[in-house]
């Protein structure tokens, strides 16, 4: 009777991760505008990960143009890995707003590259039927930071 309780129990776990949305690899594109000196508007593309119900985890890599003092302009790049906490990773309301960390490393002439924190709030809005969820940034990471976003993501979970 004791070996098929342990045996029952050891289902149990799969069981009830069955019962939660999964959350899959979701491509991401952005329009950055990254200030202090020198100030920055960037392309970015890139993949979130899923690491666990509540955590994603965004690698971008991002391509524009640096804006010096002259007014002149030169390509400048970053990549970014900014680990997201989501308070509603399950889609229950409308808007979801998450908090996040990592580290952007940004390469722009004339200056030397090197890794810099990075923090963020977003705020994701509703689904469109196509599976695109639109969402705004701010943060700090090799400056002050703000932009716009679009993730493609499923039905039950952000």
């Amino acid at each position: 009777m004791v070996l098929a309780a342990l045996v029952l129990l050891t289902g149990v776990p799969a069981m009830l991760r069955a019962q939660l949305p999964r959350a899959a690899v979701a491509p991401e594109a952005r329009l950055d505008v990254i200030g202090g000196r020198p100030s920055s508007v960037q392309g970015a593309v890139g993949l979130e990960l899923p690491a666990g119900a509540y955590v994603r985890v965004g690698l971008l890599a991002g391509l524009g143009a640096t804006v010096e003092r002259a007014e002149t302009s030169r390509a400048a790049g970053r990549v970014d890995v900014l680990a997201r906490f989501l308070l509603d990773p399950f889609r229950q309301s409308r808007l979801g707003l998450s908090a996040g960390a990592g580290v952007s490393v940004r390469a722009d002439p004339g200056e030397r590259v090197s890794p810099k924190l990075l923090v963020a709030l977003d705020l994701e809005g509703r689904r469109w039927a196509n599976g695109v969820t639109p969402a705004l940034q701010i943060g700090l990471g090799g400056g002050v930071r703000g932009g716009v976003g679009l993730r493609w993501s499923g039905r039950a979970a952000r």
